[in-house]
């Protein structure tokens, strides 16, 4: 073995200080045999890769992949930096040609111990490093890439998923839902937006197919950016409840194969989508406030995310520079403002398959002049149904939620509304009378007339 050890940086250097020990002065701190050698045991391995010029700094747990890294040249060729048998099998034969210490499970327990003691997470690193030139790009980038109409709902939108983006990873498993999702033509490079988002490509994957996917835990934990385009279509049928409950999940539980106990990762990823058809949103609307479609246009774009991609990944750093001077001020939230409620609703709409019903609904709302409405007048003098039929449970809910999700009119509890009875109620929300105005007279009162 080519026992020429790597170059050490003077940081490196400064940060293990008085630890750093020439290898037969490490030996003789070393708990001994009967014999004078090194016993192998946990803790003399331990300090080994501790104190050992060798290793120092270069075996460290990564906390946004979860897996033990090795961050510098070690002297044999690698192809990845997550510790692998290979290097196992070289860090065992240093161990054994210089102290005597053959391979055993003290060895994976010691690395475990050293990088745990040596955590790092490159995206919290890559985000702290980064310095703001001081020029607006967030509200402008959706614009400059996708020509994206420019308004207070799609800006807001685009700066909450990346504030949760950051939040992720400074605070894994925090609580957000927002699922951005870009809509267009295809060809404009509204992957390739997710893609650059990541920073490095490795943190992005389009290759989340099925939920109930064994390693669906590994990819959530491996990957920043998450993008979802397959899966839009199953928002419109029986699972749809099923993908916004795992949209909102803020952490998941799983076994590895050789593990004892049960890991439960708090999520660091968030998860965008991209669609070429407008119709994406499910008509139950139930979950659609986490969905947040944004319309591209390619031909008004005033540049091609990959016409020059060192350019648009720098223009994106600067974003991410932004984006982390909103962090640290602590003056943001992971919410739509309550103002942006009623834009947003009706923002969807162009997003959401025609719904007949929805649409007859609003046509008798907007012509009626009764200043009460509930879900049996809207059955039977929007829809049509029979008075003679029974009102679905189904039915009933149906056209509560299409009331619910009306900016124009408000759920007030219950009035007497015509010749419905006492029942719940939805109010216009402009209505110039104010209940006030409104004296319910009793039920035996007698109202008399003049003759």
């Amino acid at each position: 073995m080519n026992e020429k050890l790597p170059m050490l940086s003077k940081e490196q250097l400064d940060e293990v200080g008085k630890e750093l020990l020439p290898v037969e002065s490490l030996r003789e701190t070393l708990e001994l045999n009967e014999k004078g050698n090194p016993k192998a045991t946990l803790a003399n391995v331990v300090r080994i890769l501790k104190q050992d010029p060798f290793f120092i700094g270069a075996i460290r747990l990564n906390e946004f992949t979860g897996r033990i890294d090795v961050v510098r040249d070690l002297g044999w060729k690698r192809e990845q930096d997550t510790l692998d048998d290979t290097d196992m099998a070289y860090i065992a034969l240093y161990i054994e040609e210089n102290y005597g210490i053959s391979y055993n499970s003290a060895l994976e327990k010691a690395i475990q111990v050293v990088a745990n003691e040596n955590r790092y997470h490159p995206i919290r690193d890559i985000l702290n490093s980064l310095v703001w030139d001081g020029m607006p790009r967030l509200e402008n980038m959706l614009t400059h890439f996708y020509g994206v109409e420019k308004t207070e709902l799609v800006t807001e939108s685009l700066k909450i998923f990346l504030l949760g983006a950051v939040s992720r990873v400074f605070t894994p498993g925090c609580k957000f839902e927002i699922f951005l999702c870009l809509v267009g033509d295809q060809g404009i490079g509204k992957s390739t937006f997710f893609r650059f988002l990541a920073i490095k490509d490795e943190w992005f994957s389009d290759d989340l197919r099925r939920l109930d996917d064994e390693k669906v835990v590994v990819k959530l934990q491996s990957h920043w950016f998450i993008e979802m385009a397959e899966m839009l279509t199953m928002l419109n049928s029986k699972h749809d409840e099923d993908i916004k409950n795992f949209l909102s999940r803020q952490k998941d539980t799983y076994r590895t194969p050789y593990s004892k106990h049960p890991k439960d990762p708090k999520r660091q990823c968030v998860f965008g989508g991209t669609s070429n058809k407008l119709e994406i949103l499910p008509m139950d609307k139930s979950g659609n406030r986490r969905i947040i479609p944004i319309e591209t246009h390619g031909d008004k774009a005033e540049v091609h995310i990959l016409a020059d991609e060192e350019y648009s990944r720098n223009y994106i750093l600067q974003v991410w520079a932004e984006v982390m001077e909103i962090y640290r001020s602590g003056n943001f939230s992971l919410t739509l403002p309550k103002h942006l409620d009623s834009e947003l609703a009706k923002y969807q709409q162009r997003f959401t398959p025609e719904d007949n019903d929805q649409e007859s609904i609003e046509f008798f709302l907007s012509n009626t002049h009764e200043k009460y409405v509930c879900v049996k007048m809207l059955a039977y003098e929007a829809l049509g149904y029979s008075q003679y039929d029974q009102l679905k449970k189904s039915d009933s809910n149906k056209i509560s939620e299409i009331m619910h999700h009306n900016p124009d009119w408000e759920a007030i509890g219950t009035r007497t509304v015509s010749k419905y009875g006492r029942v719940r109620a939805w109010r216009r929300k402009n209505d110039s009378i104010s209940d006030e105005c409104f004296i319910e007279a009793p039920k035996q009162m007698e109202i008399p007339f003049n003759n």
